[in-house]
């Protein structure tokens, strides 16, 4: 097979031999993550494939330049190296705008992609042909095992971020979460009993808050009251019982998700208008469009903003903030699918795994993937179909 370089110049390459793995610098606004560390690039070495890492992709997490050498990577100085010479590219987060010039047909992406809140990234990857495998939806019998490490991480933060954003000097409501003698715990609600939603009340109890998990799914709460017992509440969620714990919540968690599919606006601007001024809500579904009328995205740079005399917390790579913790417990999920894609090549890959294939979104210069299709506005074609299976 052979895909086209720089200038659209063809690199052969024959399956069995090295496959070129680029690894960039992540672009987003205070990314620091990694998407393979020297350990992991040393295994895909060993196997005879080639690994270029940009200068210094990992020095935020303290893997330096000269790691990677001594696991027998190629660093290079430039976004057109890597992507250019590459024929399968890995990142943790969806593509920036300065990458788009550097897509063509025949380049494999591999990553976080969350295309239904990204039109734009999803209009670039169809219209240059790029192969690109969302790690969100790859799935194991119901699991989803690449998205599962950071919606636990993020699910842990978003406590600690909305506890912080209560303090008095943040314009929050100026409540400890666990209370003190003589004075009431701080309520928080989370809305979603999956892996974020569980993490976050794991954190949410351990900080001595009054915690209230709200799911549609009865085996999921049941999950949450086996592990918590009667000190955390569970309710089956409705709007209307939604909207009466929301009238003294002073934290609100949103880890809503429907993989793939833009996250449905379960809250509504009128429960949010009903919270107390100077309560905080972060939504951790936000990757996917966020799951409240007035959710946007934010950045770590710039991370809130106020709506309803409620302030708002929208970042969409919470995990970068313990980016160290994040890079281990995502390339520990990562490594083997990617080894798996150099091995056998990711057109046999795909053919050969029901996970990998279920979470390709692009291919070729169609959209593979209908939730995303309903929510970008770009005609979907059949994975089967457009792998020609």
């Amino acid at each position: 097979m052979y895909i086209l370089g720089t200038n659209n110049v063809p690199i052969i390459y024959m399956r069995g031999e090295e496959m070129k793995i680029g690894v960039p610098r992540e672009r987003k606004t205070l990314e620091k993550r990694v998407a393979i560390t020297p350990d992991g690039a040393h295994k895909l070495t060993q196997h005879g494939h080639e690994v270029l890492i940009e200068n210094n992709a990992g020095l935020a997490v303290d893997f330096k330049n000269s790691e990677y050498e001594a696991a027998g990577c190629r660093i290079v100085d430039s976004l057109a190296e890597v992507w250019g010479e590459s024929e399968m590219v890995v990142k943790v987060k969806e593509p920036h705008e300065s990458e788009y010039e550097y897509f063509r047909p025949g380049l494999f992406l591999f990553d976080y992609l969350h295309l239904a809140s990204m039109p734009e990234v999803a209009t670039a990857l169809v219209e240059s042909g790029v192969t690109s495998i969302a790690y969100e939806l790859v799935d194991e019998a119901g699991r989803l095992p690449l998205l599962e490490p950071m919606s636990e991480v993020a699910g842990k933060l978003s406590v600690l971020n909305g506890s912080y954003h209560l303090l008095s000097q943040n314009e929050g409501r100026g409540m400890l979460l666990g209370g003190t003698i003589g004075v009431e715990r701080a309520k928080v609600t989370i809305v979603g009993a999956g892996i974020a939603g569980r993490a976050a009340c794991e954190m949410a109890f351990g900080m001595g808050a009054q915690v209230y998990v709200f799911d549609l799914d009865n085996t999921k709460l049941d999950k949450i009251k086996a592990e918590f017992g009667n000190q955390v509440s569970t309710v089956y969620s409705t709007p209307k019982s939604l909207a009466r714990c929301l009238e003294n919540t002073d934290l609100l968690i949103g880890a809503v998700l429907v993989p793939g599919a833009a996250a449905p606006r379960v809250i509504t601007r009128e429960m949010m208008k009903a919270m107390p001024k100077g309560s905080v809500f972060v939504d951790i579904s936000i990757d996917q469009g966020g799951c409240a009328e007035t959710s946007r995205p934010t950045s770590l740079d710039a991370p809130t903003y106020v709506e309803e005399e409620v302030i708002h917390y929208g970042v969409c790579n919470m995990p970068a903030q313990t980016a160290r913790t994040s890079t281990l417990a995502l390339t520990n999920a990562t490594l083997p699918y990617i080894v798996e894609l150099a091995k056998d090549g990711p057109m046999k890959a795909l053919e050969k795994s029901h996970s990998l294939r279920e979470a390709l979104n692009t291919h070729k210069g169609k959209l593979t993937n209908e939730k995303v299709s309903q929510a970008v506005g770009i005609d979907y074609t059949p994975i089967a179909e457009a792998l020609g299976l």
